[in-house]
C-alpha cells in the first residue's frame, strides 16, 4: 500500500482546488489590465499547473525500490514541503508596486524551473526520500536537485513580497531542511544506483560551480 499516495494526494488535491479559485479571482480582477495583475495571474497559473502535475504523478508514479527508514528524515521532508505555507501568515504584503512585480517575476522563474524539473522527474517523484529510477536528463544534467532549486527561488519571491525578519527566518530554515533532505536522498540513491556517485561528482547539488 502506498501510504504517501493515501495521505498526501488529498492534500495536493485540496491545494489544486484552492488554486483554481485563486486563478478564477485573478481573471475576474484582471480589468483594468496592468503589469502586476498579469504577472500575478501567470504566477498563479503556473502554481496551478504545478499542483495538477503533483496530483497526476502521485496517481501514476512507479513503486519505490527503496525508502528511507529514518523517522526524522521522513518528518523533515514533510515539514520542508509545507513550511512555505506559513510565510504568508507572518507579515503583510508590501505596498511597493516595484517590489510586488519583482516578487512575481522571481516566483514565476522559480515555479517554471520546478515545473520543468518535476515533469522531467516524472513518475519517480516523492516527498520523502525514495528510490525509483535514476533521472539525469533535462535540468538534472546541470544540478542534482533542480526541483528544490526552483522551490527555493519561488519561495524567495514570496519573501520579497512579504518582507519581515520572521519570514526570512522561516526561509533560512527551509533552506537548511532542503539541504538535509537532498543529502538524505543522495545517500539512498547511491545505495541503489552505483552510477549515482559518479553522477554526483559531475553535478552540483543546487547551483552549478557553487554548491
Amino acid at each position: 500500500m502506498d501510504l504517501g499516495r493515501l495521505i498526501i494526494l488529498p492534500v495536493f488535491g485540496l491545494l489544486l482546488v484552492a488554486n483554481i479559485a485563486v486563478v478564477y479571482n485573478d481573471i475576474k480582477a484582471l480589468m483594468p489590465v496592468n503589469t502586476i495583475k498579469v504577472a500575478t495571474l501567470i504566477h498563479h497559473l503556473l502554481l496551478l499547473c504545478f499542483y495538477a502535475l503533483l496530483v497526476l504523478l502521485y496517481v501514476i508514479r512507479f513503486s519505490a525500490k527503496s525508502t528511507t527508514r529514518s523517522f526524522v528524515t521522513k518528518t523533515m521532508a514533510v515539514v520542508a514541503t509545507f513550511l512555505p505555507f506559513i510565510i504568508p501568515l507572518l507579515s503583510r504584503p508590501s505596498d511597493n508596486p516595484s517590489i510586488l512585480l519583482l516578487s512575481s517575476l522571481v516566483t514565476i522563474c522559480g515555479i517554471s524551473i520546478a515545473l520543468y524539473s518535476l515533469s522531467t522527474l516524472g513518475r519517480s517523484f516523492s516527498i520523502i526520500p525514495q528510490a525509483r529510477r535514476l533521472v539525469q536528463a533535462g535540468p538534472y544534467k546541470l544540478v542534482r536537485h533542480p526541483v528544490y532549486l526552483g522551490e527555493l527561488i519561488s519561495i524567495f519571491g514570496v519573501v520579497l513580497a512579504r518582507p519581515s525578519s520572521m519570514a526570512l527566518a522561516v526561509y533560512c530554515l527551509l533552506v537548511a531542511l532542503l539541504i538535509y533532505r537532498a543529502v538524505q536522498e543522495e545517500k539512498l540513491l547511491a545505495g541503489i544506483f552505483p552510477e549515482y556517485e559518479t553522477y554526483c561528482l559531475r553535478r552540483a547539488r543546487f547551483l552549478p560551480g557553487v554548491f
